[in-house]
């Protein structure tokens, strides 16, 4: 079966990911995109040859796709998401998908739970994998806590929506840093959580600068968070797991190389390879990663089965992202 896809919004993440991997992915077409901004339409029609669609033209447009794509901002797309859900479309929302875990649950409420899916798409990183066999194996010993660092200094004024939290659902950790939140959750496995102390510099529920600390629940065992997140200071960005036999640290990237030092922190003893990874391969690259979703995804409105892809499957994201905004506001 060919799936048609109609996109709303063009901006960077649908010029530069989403229709690049549409483009080479069997089994798809674009037939439309929309956006506010009509000169964006325009440069993506022309750009990959697709349908520029009107505003005046939306219901009748996504009576005639079978998958809508959502890259607006989230306090924009109510009004999308019924109508998707009142026309019984599969929908792939991008990040942030939900504020609470009410929201997100009343949400996947309106759909099939095959048919809706959130853009975690560095789930698929390589690392993740790789990260969540040590924690899973106890090769290291037990996983005792983890640090999370991640900061840019830059102060985006081009887009309207980042500096309002009606439309952007936050600042810098439910806009950017949400992608490693998820990402650390799946390579602990963890079942619950609980944010215990923050520290924040924020505008108007923008957060731009925070501090905070968690307790993940994974197994009867607790394993401590600590994050640091910032878009006013420059870091030394990455993942540390501290086990009981050792340290592991990486970066962000999909192809990050994965060191492992002593216990003392220095000196490192060795790192393991992407080819070291003993299950299945997964993405080494951005665009892999987004091929990879897409996939997995068009699988499951396929074969009418939720798998990775599922908006289901990432409700404790959107619980740890309430629970930091709790206490930021």
């Amino acid at each position: 079966m060919n799936y048609k896809i109609g996109i709303f919004g063009a901006g960077a993440i649908v010029e530069s990911s989403h229709i690049p991997v549409l483009k080479v992915l069997p089994g798809v077409t674009v037939e439309w995109v929309y956006d506010l901004n009509s000169s964006r339409t325009a440069m993506m029609s022309e750009m990959f040859g697709t349908n520029a669609l009107a505003g005046k033209g939306i219901a009748a447009a996504i009576e005639d796709v079978d998958i809508c794509l959502l890259t607006i901002p989230y306090g924009a797309r109510k009004e999308y998401i019924s109508l998707c859900a009142s026309n019984e479309k599969a929908l792939y929302v991008e990040k942030p998908f939900a504020v609470n875990e009410a929201e997100h649950k009343s949400v996947c409420s309106m759909f099939p739970a095959y048919k809706l899916a959130v853009g975690f798409q560095r789930r698929y990183y390589h690392i993740v994998e790789q990260l969540k066999y040590l924690v899973a194996s106890g090769v290291f010993g037990a996983l005792t806590n983890i640090e999370i660092v991640q900061g840019y200094f830059s102060l985006k004024g081009s887009k309207e929506f980042l500096t309002n939290a009606a439309l952007a659902g936050g600042g810098v950790i439910i806009e950017s840093a949400i992608h490693t939140f998820d990402q650390v959750l799946q390579i602990t496995g963890a079942t619950s959580l609980r944010v215990d102390a923050l520290q924040t510099l924020q505008v108007k529920g923008i957060d731009y600068d925070t501090t905070f600390s968690t307790t993940l629940f994974v197994e009867g065992a607790q394993v401590n968070v600590t994050a640091a997140i910032s878009t006013l200071r420059n870091f030394s960005n990455g993942l540390t797991f501290h086990f009981e036999n050792a340290i592991v640290k990486c970066g962000t990237s999909p192809d990050s190389q994965i060191k492992v030092y002593s216990k003392s922190g220095k000196p490192m003893m060795f790192h393991i390879e992407l080819s070291d990874w003993p299950g299945t391969a997964r993405a080494n690259s951005v665009s892999a990663a987004f091929y990879q979703f897409w996939s997995d995804f068009i699988q499951s409105v396929d074969s009418r089965e939720a798998n990775q892809t599922a908006a289901v499957n990432s409700l404790l994201t959107s619980v740890w992202m309430e629970q930091v905004y709790a206490k930021i506001n």
